[in-house]
This record gives structure tokens, C-alpha cells and sequence, in this order.
């Protein structure tokens, strides 16, 4: 071939001294792997002279637009009249390395053309998820191994199971984003809360990234737990005692009562709703509750790594009636005694007929004589027109009526007064 380029070449005839060169002397060309790499070729002043394409072992690809390697993928392509370009479809990563464009010129002209192949990244082995089984206690290590050009650096993710999206578990070593770069993340002293969706993501820079997904299942024995142990109802009423499952695999839970197995009756109801990851309600509805029925109720859970169970309290809630509350009136009656004694104004008048009453010293015939019964420290003192209560002293008037201004004062009307109401009262 160079033989014939060179023959050529001394054929052509230079007489308006026009020397034939290249555009770009090198040429870098990146193509991910799989897709048509275009190596350019741009020629100005071709003349007479030839173009060939050769590779890094100097095999003749192309002469001028004619393909000369038994391989369909190459070809020249020529969008332009000084265009010379390699097409070469299918890229494989073995297809990398150095092109030349050559002109039979003397010296030979050549451009050089850079080819880079790279890989986006792949995970070798299993495809799709997989499971894997693990002890709540013991060590598990997840695997992602990949390949590509650039070698690819692998990332590890924790899928979270909350619809508020990925978020760091406050329980496992590993959080939503785990940070670790490796084709192997070794998770020591699985607890429950370590289980869950894995996501190893492969990424070189040449899209697209490459990930696979492994679900790590934790076996743990059931836990129980009661909204409460004591529940309260009355007597010919309905109840709903409900027991929360936790457990994985998934626990085989049953209500006991008084030694036996509770099950779908007229007088039970037992159904079972899904909580959450790995649990369950256990829900027991008791109809017309009799006396019978109050007790001590067992919720029973077990699976291959354990049993365990918790009991309810059911007590007859006795509703307390109180009697309405009662009202008491109390009237008291006030009296009020008016004394209007006459005063003396003659002598005819304080002479009118009326009882004559003869005083002895042992006698007490006035009505402030049982006045001084009540108020012994407060005896009536004795004037000239008066009647005294104190022993055997008698009146020296003339006259026996008494007058109202000598006989009583105000502080003693007041204390007679307080004190007949009392009586009354007391009576």
C-alpha cells in the first residue's frame, strides 16, 4: 500500500507549489463502550495526493473512502469535501488506542487520532435482589462486585421503610446512607432494626450508574406488648382486649383463657390486623360479658427463634350512682314585744280599779321578778316609786303603779327582749 502511495506521490505535480497539510495534528476522541466512534480527518489542499486510515499495529483500515479490513464496523464517512472520517460502530473496549490519517506526501503526512473506550460500571454475579438470612446477634456481610472503566467506586445505601423517606436509624450501626465505599459492607451484631432494604450503587462518571438491592432479614423470637394489663367493663356489656405481635418470621399468636384456646365463637370474636414491619394486633372481642368472663386473659406468641406471652387483667367496672343532693330551708321567727306602759299623770288616774296585790317578802308576783331569773346578775334596784325584787324591802309610795321611764331602761328592754326569743327558739 505505501508502495502505491508512493508512486503516486511522484506523480503529482507541484507546479503552483500548493503543499497539502492537516487541520489538527492530534485528535483526543472519548466513546463509552457500544456506541460509533467518529476519529476526524480534515484535509486542506488534498490535490492528487491519497488518504489512508491505519491503526496502532498499522493495519490499513481505509483507502480513501474505500474500506480495506474485513470488518463492517469501519467505514469512511465524508460530510465534507476535506473530510476523511473513521466511523467505527460498536465500540468495543479493545478498540482503544492510536489512529493515524495519512497523505502520500514526501515525507508522509500524518494526524494522529486518540481513541478512549470506557465501560459504564456492572455488578458481576447474582442478578436482581436477593435475601439474605441472618440471627438477631450474629455478623453479616453484603457484596456488590463490579466492573467498568474507570474502575467504579461502590456506595451503600439503607432503604427506609417510613414514608417520610430515608432518615439514620438510631438503632444499627448503618444508616440511610451508609458512607462506606467498598464492594463488601460487614454489619457486626445484627439487631431487628438492622433488617431492611441494602442498595450498593456502582458509579465510574459514565452513565449509567449500576445498582442492585439485597434484603437483610433479621430472625428474632416474639415481643408482646398491652395498651394495657387492666381493663375495666360492666357486666352484660362488650370488651376488645388487643395484643401487639412483633416477631420475625412472623409469630403464631393465640388468646388463653382459663387454660384453653380462645377461637371464633358466638361469645368470641378473634381477628388480626397488620401493624407494622413484622408485627401484628391480636384483637379479641368478648360479647355480653357475664361473671364468667372476668379474669386473668393470656396472649400467647411463638415462632422458631422463641415463645413468650403476657396476660390481661378483665375486671367488672361497677358504675356508682350518687342520690341527688337535698335542700334545707330554715325559717326562723322573729317576734318583737312592744311595751307601752302609762305614764302617771294624777293621782285619780293611778287609782283606777285594778287587782290590789299585797307584796310579802317571800312573794314575786311582778313579771321582772322571773325576768331576774335570767339575768340573776343584774337585780332591779329599788326607788321611791318603785318595786323592788330584792328581798324583803316593800314599796313606800302611795301609789303601786310604776312608771315606765323609772322602771325600765333600755339596756334591759334589749336584754329581755334577746332573751324571750331565745327561749322561743330553743322551745
Amino acid at each position: 500500500m505505501w508502495i502505491l502511495l508512493a508512486v503516486s506521490a511522484l506523480q503529482v505535480t507541484v507546479t503552483l507549489g500548493v503543499i497539502p497539510s492537516f487541520e489538527t495534528p492530534v485528535v483526543n476522541v472519548t466513546v463509552i463502550e457500544g456506541a460509533t466512534a467518529v476519529l476526524p480527518c480534515s484535509v486542506h489542499n488534498l490535490g492528487k495526493h491519497q488518504v489512508a486510515w491505519t491503526d496502532q499495529w498499522a493495519t490499513t483500515l481505509a483507502y480513501m473512502d474505500t474500506r480495506i479490513i474485513d470488518d463492517d464496523r469501519y467505514s469512511v464517512d465524508r460530510p465534507y469535501g476535506n473530510s476523511w472520517n473513521l466511523h467505527i460502530k460498536g465500540v468495543k473496549y479493545g478498540d482503544q488506542g492510536i489512529y493515524t490519517c495519512q497523505m502520500n506526501t514526501q515525507p508522509v503526512k500524518v494526524q494522529t487520532a486518540i481513541l478512549n473506550v470506557v465501560v459504564p460500571p456492572r455488578i458481576v454475579g447474582t442478578v436482581g435482589s436477593k435475601v439474605v438470612m441472618v440471627k438477631e446477634g450474629q455478623s453479616v456481610s453484603l457484596v456488590c462486585n463490579v466492573t467498568g472503566i474507570p474502575p467504579p467506586t461502590v456506595t451503600w445505601y439503607k432503604q427506609s421503610s417510613t414514608r417520610d423517606g430515608p432518615k439514620e436509624s438510631e438503632f444499627c450501626p448503618a444508616t440511610s446512607r451508609i458512607g462506606f465505599s467498598g464492594e463488601m459492607l460487614k454489619i457486626h451484631n445484627v439487631t431487628r432494626y438492622c433488617g431492611g432494604v441494602y442498595e450498593c450503587v456502582a458509579d465510574n462518571g459514565v452513565k449509567p450508574s449500576f445498582k442492585r438491592q439485597i434484603k437483610v432479614a433479621v430472625e428474632f423470637p416474639p415481643e408482646i406488648r398491652l395498651p394495657t394489663k387492666r381493663i375495666g367493663q360492666v357486666l352484660g356489656k362488650e370488651t376488645i382486649l388487643d395484643c401487639e405481635v412483633t416477631a420475625y418470621p412472623q409469630a403464631v399468636s393465640i388468646w388463653h383463657y382459663k387454660g384453653r384456646e380462645l377461637s371464633k365463637t358466638k361469645k368470641y370474636q378473634v381477628e388480626v390486623y397488620e401493624h407494622d414491619d413484622h408485627a401484628i394486633v391480636l384483637s379479641l372481642r368478648i360479647k355480653h360479658l357475664s361473671k364468667e368472663d372476668y379474669g386473668s386473659y393470656t396472649c400467647v406468641a411463638s415462632n422458631s427463634m422463641g415463645q413468650t406471652r403476657a396476660k390481661m387483667e378483665l375486671y367488672e367496672h361497677i358504675v356508682v350512682t350518687r342520690p341527688p343532693p337535698t335542700t334545707t330551708t330554715i325559717v326562723i321567727r322573729k317576734t318583737t314585744l312592744v311595751h307601752k306602759p302609762s305614764s302617771i299623770k294624777n293621782k285619780s288616774q293611778s287609782n283606777r280599779k285594778r287587782p290590789k296585790v299585797k307584796l310579802q317578802d317571800e312573794d314575786v308576783i311582778d313579771p321582772y321578778a322571773r325576768l331576774q331569773q335570767y339575768r340573776p346578775d343584774n337585780p332591779v334596784k329599788k326607788t321611791d316609786n318603785t318595786i323592788t325584787l330584792a328581798g324583803s324591802s316593800k314599796s313606800k309610795g302611795t301609789n303601786s303603779a310604776v312608771s315606765s321611764k323609772h322602771f325600765v331602761n333600755c339596756q334591759f328592754v334589749f336584754s329581755f327582749v334577746l332573751s324571750l326569743g331565745f327561749v322561743m327558739f330553743v322551745s
